[in-house]
């Protein structure tokens, strides 16, 4: 459930971006979908202000779990951005036990910066959950809380209840291949107060 991360672009350049991440484990917002390493592949395409894409996860083994196809429509007004997403959750062979790839759960976002802060709020109307989680850095190091609130279903923290269900910090850096390639590796730290999880989470961007 990655694909909520909003840019802020050049108003007045077109660009177009695909690649994918490989991850030891996905945890999205103190939580984790499915167990061992996945490949998040992701494409997109935007001009001015407006960008679409998909973004997905996929276990590295079939007995993984977590299957996840998302695709969402982004605007950046300049000093903030809304974003609308469709999760979706096909099976291991790409179709659908329940739903489809458009009858996902709908997520709306925004999301602004003011100065070092970064601050998202995202609300899911039918699942009736907000998640609201603010980022900053520190020298090098990346750090995140994020807050949950459940009105109909355990989602983030359980049924009717609100609490902190992501605290994180993470590094970043670019291992050189060759002189004229270097790999983006990340890692993470991640623990949900909520549900007392720790997670240690390794990435590589290719």
């Amino acid at each position: 459930m990655g694909s909520t991360l909003l840019f802020f672009s050049n108003q007045n350049v077109q660009s177009q971006d695909f690649g994918a991440d490989v991850v030891s484990s996905y945890v999205w917002r103190g939580t984790q979908f499915g167990q061992g390493a996945h490949i998040q592949p992701y494409i997109s395409t935007g001009k001015g202000g407006f960008e679409v894409g998909l973004w997905g996860s996929f276990p590295t083994t079939a007995a993984g779990g977590g299957n996840e196809l998302d695709a969402y429509v982004s605007y950046d007004f300049g000093s903030f951005a809304l974003t609308v997403t469709n999760y979706t959750f096909p099976d291991g062979n790409g179709t659908y036990s329940s739903g489809g790839f458009f009858d996902g759960d709908l997520e709306i976002s925004a999301s602004t910066e003011i100065g070092g802060l970064s601050l998202m709020g995202g609300y899911f109307p039918d699942l009736e959950t907000l998640y609201i989680e603010a980022k900053f850095a520190l020298g090098s190091v990346d750090f995140a809380i994020g807050f949950g609130s459940d009105n109909a279903d355990a989602f983030y923290v359980g049924s009717n209840e609100s609490s902190v269900c992501n605290i994180s910090f993470g590094h970043k850096k670019e291992v050189k291949i060759t002189d004229d390639y270097s790999l983006p590796v990340s890692g993470s730290f991640i623990y949900n107060p909520s549900s007392e999880a720790a997670f240690l989470v390794f990435g590589i961007n290719i």
